[in-house]
């Protein structure tokens, strides 16, 4: 009885199967499913050239490395690739071989894999828009509040210094020069800032002309003099003017420390700001370091120590 009346119970199965011997390698039976999968073109030669790949892949089995053996084979004909999955495993004297056409399942793994990339680059755009203020291309108010919940969830013992800047005399730009100017201005003073600042610091505007400095890792005293050097770069620069005249730029700035003036942004920022405005009244271009016996906050109004007691 030659081998393909032998396996002829094979054809009756849904399943393409291809029998080889165990004990050289020879190809025995297939039976009609496994041709019809893969003799997707209609010619012999793409069967037989599968053939030959897979006596090349079970060469495994033959050597006695492995009882069994999971693989995939492609084959690209007329501009369209099939890709094969293969089980091979040796019972008694034969190597048994299933097969079945995964073309169709890698295509979709494919585009879900290229749409979660997509989807992730996308979502990343999107973080990055919500977290960036688009005129100076600098971290915006949100960013500043999850960079801080950033430091503190990391470091439970943070040392770090809160800074607000505010561009002195701002308002007289945009009415002297135009809005155009003015936000040349912003990212002027964003660039530089950015440029000087290290690598431990974040930078983020918080509206209008007023800016945020978190520096990570000093305290409020080598912080305020961070700040100074600052401000004298900044002072350096010169900005031409739609009338071609050159103008010069400033800030204020007024600086908290985290844990002796707070221990949250919100009440950081507010002390900040509170020193910030005491350079604001003590003619700009300076930078304060807040202090609960420089400030006393009466009702809705702030002054300082020397002010309250003249108004006495």
């Amino acid at each position: 009885m030659d081998n393909q009346s032998q396996f002829n119970s094979f054809d009756l199965l849904m399943m393409p199967i291809a029998l080889f011997s165990g004990i050289k390698k020879e190809l025995l039976f297939k039976n009609k499913s496994f041709d019809e999968l893969c003799n997707a073109n209609g010619s012999i030669n793409v069967v037989n050239e599968l053939v030959i790949k897979l006596l090349n892949e079970i060469t495994c089995i033959y050597q006695g490395k492995t009882e069994a053996h999971l693989f995939e084979l492609e084959v690209i004909r007329v501009r369209q690739k099939y890709i094969y999955e293969f089980n091979a495993y040796k019972n008694n004297e034969l190597i048994i071989v299933h097969v079945q056409d995964v073309s169709k399942l890698k295509k979709t793994q494919y585009l879900l894999k290229s749409s979660s990339a997509m989807l992730e680059e996308y979502s990343n755009e999107m973080f990055m828009l919500a977290h960036t203020d688009q005129l100076t291309k600098t971290a915006n108010r949100r960013a500043l509040f999850t960079k801080f919940n950033e430091l503190k969830n990391a470091n439970p013992t943070l040392k770090c210094s809160i800074s607000i800047l505010d561009i002195d005399y701002f308002k007289e730009f945009n009415d002297s020069y135009g809005h155009e100017f003015g936000d040349y201005v912003l990212e002027r003073f964003c660039q530089q800032i950015k440029k000087i600042i290290t690598p431990m610091s974040f930078f983020a505007r918080i509206g209008g002309e007023e800016f945020c400095l978190i520096q990570h890792k000093s305290d409020k005293e080598t912080s305020t003099s961070n700040i100074q050097k600052i401000l004298a770069s900044i002072k350096d620069m010169q900005l031409d003017t739609p009338t071609d005249k050159t103008v010069y730029i400033s800030f204020s700035a007024g600086v908290s420390e985290y844990g002796k003036d707070g221990t949250t942004l919100d009440v950081l920022l507010n002390n900040a700001d509170k020193a910030l405005y005491y350079a604001k009244q003590h003619g700009r271009s300076c930078v304060i370091p807040f202090s609960t016996e420089l400030f006393e906050k009466r009702g809705n109004v702030l002054y300082t120590k020397d002010v309250a007691r003249n108004s006495k």
